[in-house]
């Protein structure tokens, strides 16, 4: 099957590109489901088509895997070999203030995603002591 890059099938589906296969199965089950997207429900026929060709593309491992290789073409301006618009893509372009920003923007995106991954441990954390404290006997602590 062929697969649109533009169209972002993680959002039509409304997960994380990290989202395991059980949660990408869960998701279109529910939105075809008790979301009433299946035409048979209500739901609309071009919108159930277009969940439909999500659900064939990231519930296939190898086309998930191609498909993340062209959406990462395309995020990237569709740069030859998937290069970052501020680098220069003809040879011998690559000067001291590509490499410089190429640099800084790889520190950039570390920092963000640990500050991300962070946050999401503490708030994991956070709620696991709101279980805790909602299970443990009131004596015990």
């Amino acid at each position: 099957m062929r697969f649109r890059p533009e169209i972002d099938y993680y959002e039509i589906l409304q997960v994380h590109p990290r989202a395991s296969p059980a949660m990408v199965k869960k998701a279109y089950r529910t939105l075809m489901g008790e979301m009433g997207g299946h035409p048979d429900l209500g739901g609309d026929e071009e919108r159930a088509k277009l969940i439909n060709e999500a659900y064939t593309v990231l519930g296939d491992a190898e086309l998930r895997r191609a498909y993340d290789r062209a959406r990462g073409v395309r995020a990237s301006g569709g740069r030859p070999g998937g290069a970052p618009w501020w680098r220069p893509s003809g040879p011998g372009d690559s000067g001291p203030a590509g490499r410089e920003m190429e640099r800084l923007a790889g520190t950039v995106s570390k920092v963000l995603l640990s500050a991300l991954d962070l946050a999401d441990l503490l708030a994991m954390i956070l709620l696991l002591l709101q279980i805790w404290r909602q299970v443990s006997p009131a004596g015990r602590v």
